[in-house]
């Protein structure tokens, strides 16, 4: 488990992956985290982050900025599937 505690632009690494996997995210409320989980083909968890509201802003800038059509708002409740 890792809780991200900021970001940094690597120009020297390539992008790939090896397996698409689904993800899987609760929210914390009483600390404020939202987590990311990924999962092993036998249903374990392989990978989980952590990410507050500050650098969850942070994150939304780098998407906005990577992705630019992604600009626009879209609210989801935290009950709500995406």
């Amino acid at each position: 488990m890792a809780l991200i505690t900021g970001f940094t632009y690597r120009n020297d690494r390539a992008v790939n992956y090896r397996t698409r996997v689904d993800c899987g995210w609760a929210f914390d409320a009483t600390e404020g985290l939202l987590q990311l989980e990924t999962y092993a083909s036998d249903g374990t968890t392989s990978q989980v982050l952590q990410i507050d509201e500050q650098h969850a802003g942070e994150l939304m800038r780098m998407i906005a900025k990577v992705f630019p059509a992604l600009r626009s708002p879209h609210s989801c409740r935290q009950d709500q599937e995406i």
